[in-house]
């Protein structure tokens, strides 16, 4: 697995042809594995349907705004990457899904129903709150430097303009 994770905060222009974004203007930001690596990429429409799909995790639209406001945590967003990521069998997603999975139990959005071994794995089999879809996440064994590696990029991510990691969200509990 990589050793060091970089990804930018998103700014003002795109990733690919570096051109400023303007006010109003649709925004793509994705996440994307390249070899091991995590990056985040924000780009234009243009940029974006040039792009190499099959090292997207997820992606999202959203409106450039000179204006920061708090930022708010998508949670159906989550969910998409992690139901993406569930059928993946590369083992870096399957690391993100299943911490993606512990945080969504923690908030809430999904409950665990059970645990199941297949094979000499054991399985978490997750529901969507108000909502009859189950789906089932490997569990995963991560190592405590790895967790927090992986938790810290995913409070960045969210909220770029907080410091720190989501220790709150994957407990040591949760993730033994």
């Amino acid at each position: 697995m990589a050793s060091s994770w970089s990804f930018r905060k998103r700014d003002a222009t795109c990733s690919d042809c570096s051109r400023s974004f303007q006010e109003g203007e649709e925004v793509y930001s994705l996440l994307r594995l390249v070899v091991e690596e995590l990056q985040r990429v924000d780009a234009c429409r243009s940029c974006f349907d040039q792009r190499d799909a099959s090292q997207d995790v997820v992606f999202w639209r959203t409106s450039h705004s000179e204006k920061r406001g708090a930022m708010k945590m998508d949670f159906d967003l989550l969910l998409a990457a992690m139901e993406g990521m569930a059928k993946d069998e590369r083992e870096e997603r399957r690391d993100l899904c299943y911490l993606l999975a512990l945080l969504l139990v923690r908030h809430r959005k999904l409950r665990l129903e059970r645990v199941e071994m297949r094979g000499k794995k054991e399985y978490l089999v997750l529901r969507k709150i108000r909502s009859q879809n189950r789906f089932s996440v490997e569990s995963r064994e991560l190592e405590p430097e790895r967790r927090k590696k992986l938790t810290g990029i995913l409070a960045e991510l969210m909220d770029p303009t907080q410091e720190g990691d989501l220790s709150g969200a994957v407990s040591e509990e949760e993730s033994a």
